[in-house]
């Protein structure tokens, strides 16, 4: 930002240290229908100088350049100036009904709830010059963007570091040389661009880069809300080359390991692995959004599409000379690579039960290619619902990824043939057919205890159903005493 530049909202010139645009209509709409959030302004305002600002301002402003973003936000951020002290200030938001607890291991932030509205208030402290405590609470945040605030009380957007107009261009922009203080910064930098499509600044990225050093300072609870952002853009692609150029991959190596990785050419025209699963992400995070997917289950998709292919690093792709040419080949990639997968999300605080989620999605994403023209027969369907643990819910999440594999390979993109196992699955779930004809139960009566043997006997009887042998409880009763007749085990 230049010294006397045009503000692209308002149009006026800035002539001022903070720049006061007059363009708040869209800012105002949000906070005005938002239950709570007027009440607490309203309050605040009796002992100091309440401002709104972070995510609820910067989505307006990215919005207004052109962005898709909700104009639903899910808590408001609240900057207090005021001269008297946290508990009162604490003592005045629950005089309005208000719930109020402390947070923060480095700077104090009251966790606010009012009217289902949640709200997160900081303190900062009053400065006559009201400019200056402006500029100094701003160049603690860490983006331009997320430094510009509104005063409802003037009714104006308070600009110090060019964030309208970096809004405006598209770009993220470190706010001032405070950046370094929680290196954590660039992971938020980079599930800001798998969101919005920004372009990191060369100084940005010049400065993420020198603290690439400093990785272990982020405790790992820290991480995984970052990387659950990521999961919720739609531009992946962009995302994973920030973190490359950062120098933040290294600390993801399981990602490191396939850069440059090739693949065989006629089916991955599109290049190294790394092209292949970012361009993967992109067609899974896409596919999401169309279909309104939320939450964790579009977590777990985008990740495992973004992860599918990580067990092709190092032994994973093999060089394969066969008269005088040279196939690349990637022989049970599938299975080293839930392996893979399941170490880095453990590693960045990943839950378990999302960790193995992805990882069995990782692990079956190349049945998909498995059957011939026909399609797939009832058999196989039935083994990898089996194997997806009976929900057809999981099997749809594993169709979405196969998907995304075969739509993330530049000109050779297409659909997979998942919708034909799906369409399986279902078809045999409306026949009516008892997901186990041959239960423990059985095994019990029959005289087994539980064990290794009872679980195998189990596992086998499955196997032998899917396979037709047996279609009803009288025929799994024979394959039951036939076993026992003929096994020297039992």
């Amino acid at each position: 930002m230049t010294t006397h530049s045009i503000c692209p909202r308002c149009g006026r010139t800035r002539h001022d240290r903070v720049h006061r645009c007059c363009d708040t209509a869209d800012v105002r709409r949000v906070v005005e229908g938002t239950p709570g959030a007027g009440r607490a302004l309203a309050a605040l305002r009796t002992v100091g100088r309440p401002l709104v600002v972070g995510g609820l301002v910067r989505d307006a402003l990215l919005r207004a350049a052109g962005h898709l973003v909700p104009e639903a936000p899910s808590d408001v951020d609240i900057e207090l100036h005021t001269g008297v002290g946290l508990d009162a200030v604490v003592a005045l938001l629950r005089s309005t009904g208000a719930s109020v607890v402390t947070a923060g291991a480095r700077f104090e932030v009251l966790r606010v709830v009012i009217d289902d509205t949640h709200l997160d208030v900081a303190v900062a402290p009053w400065q006559p010059d009201q400019d200056a405590g402006f500029r100094q609470a701003a160049s603690r945040r860490d983006f331009t963007l997320d430094a510009v605030a509104w005063d409802p009380a003037a009714d104006v957007l308070l600009d110090a570091f060019g964030g309208i107009d970096d809004a405006a261009a598209g770009i993220l922009r470190h706010t001032s040389d405070r950046f370094g203080e929680d290196p954590l910064r660039v992971l938020r930098a980079v599930q800001l661009v798998a969101r919005f499509a920004l372009t990191v600044h060369p100084d940005t990225i010049a400065v993420a880069r020198s603290l690439s050093d400093r990785f272990d300072e982020v405790v790992t609870d820290r991480v995984w809300p970052e990387i659950r952002r990521l999961a919720s853009g739609d531009h992946i692609t962009l995302a994973l080359d920030v973190l490359h150029r950062t120098d933040w991959e290294r600390h993801f190596p399981e990602l490191a390991a396939v850069r440059d990785v090739p693949q065989d050419p006629r089916w991955h025209p599109e290049g190294a692995v790394h092209i292949h699963l970012g361009l993967a992400g992109d067609a899974a995070a896409r596919a999401c959004t169309e279909d309104g997917m939320t939450g964790e289950d579009r977590v777990v998709v985008v990740l495992a599409a973004i992860l599918h292919d990580v067990g092709k690093a190092g032994r994973g792709t093999q060089l394969v000379h066969q008269g005088g040419t040279t196939r690349i080949r990637s022989i049970g990639h599938e299975r080293s690579g839930a392996v893979a997968a399941r170490a880095l999300l453990g590693r960045v605080g990943a839950p378990r039960s999302t960790t193995e989620r992805i990882a069995l999605l990782v692990r079956e994403h190349m049945v998909v290619h498995s059957t011939a023209s026909g399609g797939p027969s009832v058999s196989a369907a039935r083994r990898l619902l089996r194997r997806l643990g009976g929900s057809l819910a999981v099997a749809e999440q594993w169709a979405r990824v196969c998907d995304a594999d075969t739509r993330g390979r530049g000109s050779a993109s297409t659909g997979s043939p998942a919708a034909a196992w799906i369409d399986v699955m279902r078809r045999d779930a409306a026949s009516g057919r008892p997901s186990r004809l041959l239960t423990g139960r059985d095994l019990v009566d029959a005289g087994l205890r539980p064990g290794p043997v009872f679980h195998a006997v189990l596992t086998d009887a499955a196997d032998a159903q899917d396979d037709g042998v047996f279609d009803d409880e009288a025929g799994a009763r024979r394959w039951l005493a036939d076993r026992l007749a003929t096994s020297d085990v039992l």
